[in-house]
């Protein structure tokens, strides 16, 4: 493949099992594919590519660092080191205007909420109706034609599956990733709903029980609601959390990667929750942690936004959009991992959401929120050694 030898780092034989392990990945994924409809072409490729990365180790293993960097050299827009790889997020998405933060000092820059929420509205239906809708009715609504873009299904809807539908855009604003969407029914708990969906991703006590990647899940700065209510129009429904987060992964056969990302919570009078998210600018680095003064290779969260629809009862949809890019990493092997990452996400969400209907943790996290608290109001009346909201009210992205 054209983009394999993006990976090739100073450490060959480390690139090629990360190879070689991706591909056993897909060609899992490929079998369990076949098992339900018949796609031999699909599988035989997977194989011969595997076959192909196993044939090839010798060689890139006994290769030394000089002949690898030559071949880096030779393809001008590959990355000649570790510390060159770094993509920011879209100026599109940033104004010039800022608001106050935690932190004296440090002032956060407001995004352009009418171009980023259209774009959102353009990835995401059930967003749309969150936004448009008095009563938004969820999945079951949803008209595919009405699409902007032409999407290519990847898991075809199935209603007696967990994720009941997974759908992409290779390339999408050609930024070299695609971006995967996500549709799945969960059961919980309609109390603090969107803000506890977020703590799946943003704290580390739950996030690493789904997500083994994880290392730092980091708050930095949180924005004062009151200013950012004065700037936002009351159309996009009532934020109730907003800020910057630090998220950082782990040391394994794939180096550690870094996020510096801005993302809210909008809560609307329907019930309806989005929660969403765009990795800064490069001209905002200076609001990394200064206690993680080495810089590593960036991922991107190009787009990131969830949207919560409740339905009946303790029942709610979920519509999970996401583009991400990996920094270094090859583009056609990121819509794998992403997808795999996410399922791992909604079947831990599964379970949590079902016990906060009976006796699980969440049920006794809510147990502790007064009642009065419930809605899209009063979000300082939290403590975070509950675990459901913090005072900070701080937000952060997914790797």
């Amino acid at each position: 493949h054209g983009d394999y030898p993006t990976i090739i780092s100073n450490n060959p034989l480390r690139s090629c099992c990360i190879s070689i392990i991706l591909c056993f990945a897909l060609l899992r994924n490929a079998s369990v594919n076949n098992m339900q409809e018949t796609k031999p072409p699909r599988l035989r490729s997977v194989k011969l590519l595997l076959v192909f990365q196993i044939v090839t180790l010798p060689h890139f293993s006994t290769a030394t660092a000089d002949q690898l960097r030559a071949v880096k050299r030779r393809h001008v827009n590959w990355p000649c080191s570790q510390e060159a790889v770094a993509a920011f997020g879209s100026s599109k998405y940033f104004t010039d205007r800022y608001i106050s933060s935690n932190k004296p000092g440090v002032r956060i820059k407001l995004p352009n909420f009418e171009v980023l929420f259209e774009d959102i509205c353009k990835v995401s239906p059930l967003a749309k109706q969150a936004f448009k809708h008095e009563n938004p009715a969820g999945i079951s609504a949803i008209d595919n034609d009405a699409d902007v873009y032409k999407w290519r299904v990847t898991d075809s809807f199935n209603p007696n599956k967990l994720v009941k539908e997974i759908d992409k855009i290779d390339n999408f604003q050609n930024k070299g990733v695609p971006i995967i969407r996500f549709r799945s029914t969960l059961h919980g708990p309609e109390k603090k709903r969107g803000e506890c969906f977020a703590e799946l991703i943003t704290t580390a006590e739950l996030r690493h029980q789904w997500d083994a990647t994880n290392d730092i899940v980091d708050e930095i700065y949180s924005g004062d609601l009151e200013e950012l209510k004065k700037c936002q129009d009351p159309k996009y429904g009532t934020p109730s959390m907003f800020g910057i987060g630090y998220v950082k992964t782990k040391q394994s056969v794939v180096s550690p990667r870094e996020q510096l990302t801005l993302c809210g919570l909008q809560n609307f009078a329907s019930g309806a929750k989005l929660i969403w998210g765009v990795e800064l600018e490069e001209s905002q680095n200076y609001l990394f942690p200064e206690n993680q003064p080495k810089r590593v290779p960036r991922s991107t969260s190009h787009l990131f936004a969830t949207t919560i629809i409740p339905t009946i009862d303790d029942t709610f949809d979920v519509e999970y959009v996401l583009q991400l890019e990996i920094g270094g990493f090859p583009g056609w092997l990121t819509g794998p991992v992403v997808i795999e990452t996410v399922k791992k996400m909604f079947r831990f969400a599964d379970d949590y959401f079902r016990g906060g209907l009976a006796d699980g943790d969440l049920a006794k996290k809510l147990a502790s929120i007064p009642d009065d608290a419930n809605g899209i109001g009063g979000p300082d009346s939290y403590d975070r050694s509950n675990g459901v909201l913090d005072k900070k009210q701080t937000l952060l992205m997914p790797p």
